[in-house]
């Protein structure tokens, strides 16, 4: 009877320490992905993972845009990730969306490149870009988008996708569409099986010829920080003042940790303060709608422990990178220049 007892103990301690060994799925969506995707994958920044889409996507897919990201856009290589983590993403946005994986099989297509890049040109170039980057005409990245595009539209030529995608399953994509994303399907189009074909081959074709992101120097900061002569009320001050001269509105000020921990453990000597030019808002997010959860407009100040007080502002040369739009790259170093004479004057 002891011994019963002392193995039924064993077995339950193996099934607890296996239960704490398994990675919590839903907490890691919500650190890495719910920013972008959203919760419950209506999309933002990030695409749509709406159920029907995922019912048309494979396993391996999810877990190889996950380890892979999508270099130069938004989205990054989750490398450090392990194997179980990753799958435990992919399994809890299967059992949020009810989902069910659909497989391809992995064998390549071949088709006819001319044909395949005469038929890109009238149906995708549109808004996938002539290069395949997503940068269409008409898609909010380059013209005015259509209030009924969520998001910008997939990269088709990004390395992560191509190294992620199966031709049978890019195959299925373009015959069937993404309603969630406005693609429509081109098999209703009149497209052929063989045409349907060569576009395939053409998108891989683009994915060999893209060059890539211009990589970023590692040693380039995300973000500035500058000291200040003066101390902290004069500074936040000057700070105010200073933006009120460059023509942008100030917002109430916002400490840095509000919201993070109780209001009378909040440090009050980190302040955000927060302004807009709407005109320049506007621009930019014509430019790009994604924009709109990640606006650079605000100016850090903070005191030491030592009493130096310094002021954060993001190196928008940096973050403008992530998005993949020479249009917001040539606005934003624009930008900087002025965030740069903004903080010389509140400091000097």
């Amino acid at each position: 009877m002891r011994f019963a007892r002392y193995l039924l103990a064993l077995l339950l301690a193996g099934t607890a320490a296996q239960a704490l060994a398994v990675p919590d799925g839903r907490a890691l969506y919500q650190l890495h992905c719910s920013a972008c995707h959203q919760f419950e994958g209506a999309g933002g920044i990030g695409l749509p993972l709406a159920k029907k889409k995922l019912d048309e996507t494979s396993e391996e897919y999810l877990f190889k845009s996950i380890r892979y990201g999508r270099p130069g856009r938004v989205m990054p290589a989750y490398r450090e990730m392990s194997d179980a983590q990753v799958h435990a993403i992919v399994r809890f946005m299967r059992e949020r969306t009810g989902s069910v994986a659909r497989e391809y099989d992995p064998a390549p297509l071949s088709g006819d490149l001319e044909h395949g890049a005469a038929l890109y040109e009238e149906h995708c170039e549109k808004c996938h870009g002539d290069e395949g980057t997503g940068e269409g005409k008409g898609t909010g990245v380059t013209l005015s988008r259509e209030r009924s595009f969520l998001v910008m539209p997939s990269s088709v030529a990004n390395s992560g996708f191509l190294d992620s995608v199966t031709d049978q399953q890019m195959h299925h994509i373009i015959s069937v569409g993404r309603e969630e994303s406005d693609m429509p399907g081109y098999t209703k189009k009149g497209l052929s099986e063989e045409d349907i074909n060569a576009l395939v081959a053409y998108v891989r074709k683009l994915g060999t010829e893209a060059g890539g992101p211009t990589p970023i120097d590692p040693e380039e900061p995300l973000s500035h920080v500058t000291e200040s002569s003066e101390d902290f009320e004069t500074t936040l001050a000057n700070v105010k003042a200073a933006l009120v001269g460059a023509n942008f509105r100030n917002f109430p000020d916002r400490f840095l940790e509000q919201g993070l921990i109780d209001e009378f453990s909040v440090n009050q000597r980190q302040v955000a303060v927060r302004f807009c030019n709407f005109s320049e808002l506007y621009g930019m997010l014509s430019i790009e709608p994604r924009l709109g959860v990640v606006l650079p407009c605000r100016v850090t100040v903070m005191e030491r422990a030592d009493g130096q007080v310094i002021l954060v502002t993001p190196n928008l040369k940096v973050v403008s990178r992530w998005f993949n739009n020479d249009e917001l790259v040539e606005l934003w170093e624009a930008m900087e220049e002025t965030f740069q004479e903004i903080i010389e004057e509140a400091t000097l």
